[in-house]
C-alpha cells in the first residue's frame, strides 16, 4: 500500500507541472480586457441607437413624416414616394412569406404522409416545424410593418389583430 501512495503522490506531482508554466495572470487581463471592450461597444450601440431613430412618433404614436421627411432632407413628395415604395416591398415580402410557410407545411405534409410513423419521419417533423413557424412569423411581422405604413401609427401586434381594417397588405 505504501508504494502505491508514493507512486501516486509522484505522478500527481508531475500533473502539476504543465500547468505552472500557463500564465494565468495574462490569461485573466486579457478577459477582463474583452469583457470591458464588449461593455464599451455595447454602450456605443445603445447610444447610437437613441440618437439615430428612424421613425419619428408624437405623443399619440402616429407618424409625422413630414418631421421625418425634414430631418432625413427630402422633400413631401419624395418621403411619400418612399413610404409608397416600402409599402409595396412590405407587402411582397409579406406574401411571398406566407407562400413559403405554406409551401413548407405542405411539403412536410407530403413528406410524413406515406411513410410509416417512426423515429424518422418524426425527426424530420421536429426538425423542418420551425422553418413553417418562422416562414409565417416572418409573414405576420411584415403584414404588421405595412399596416404601420398605411395607417402611419406605431401600433403594437396585439393593435393589429384586433384592428377593424383589413388584415392583408396591400
Amino acid at each position: 500500500m505504501g508504494l502505491f501512495r508514493g507512486l501516486g503522490r509522484r505522478l500527481g506531482g508531475l500533473m502539476k507541472i504543465p500547468f505552472v508554466f500557463v500564465p494565468w495572470r495574462e490569461i485573466k487581463k486579457g478577459k477582463n480586457a474583452i469583457e470591458e471592450q464588449a461593455a464599451e461597444i455595447w454602450s456605443q450601440v445603445k447610444r447610437a441607437k437613441e440618437i439615430d431613430q428612424q421613425v419619428i412618433v408624437d405623443g399619440d404614436r402616429l407618424i409625422d413624416l413630414s418631421s421625418f421627411a425634414e430631418e432625413k432632407g427630402l422633400s413631401d413628395r419624395q418621403a411619400r414616394a418612399l413610404l409608397a415604395r416600402r409599402r409595396r416591398e412590405t407587402a411582397r415580402a409579406a406574401y411571398a412569406c406566407f407562400a413559403l410557410g405554406w409551401a413548407a407545411f405542405f411539403f412536410l405534409a407530403y413528406r410524413i404522409a406515406g411513410e410509416s410513423w417512426t423515429s424518422g419521419p418524426f425527426v424530420t417533423t421536429i426538425e423542418f416545424s420551425p422553418f413553417c413557424i418562422l416562414f409565417f412569423l416572418m409573414a405576420f411581422k411584415f403584414a404588421l410593418d405595412n399596416f404601420r405604413l398605411r395607417t402611419l401609427s406605431h401600433v403594437t401586434a396585439s393593435e393589429f389583430l384586433h384592428t377593424n381594417e383589413p388584415f392583408w397588405p396591400h
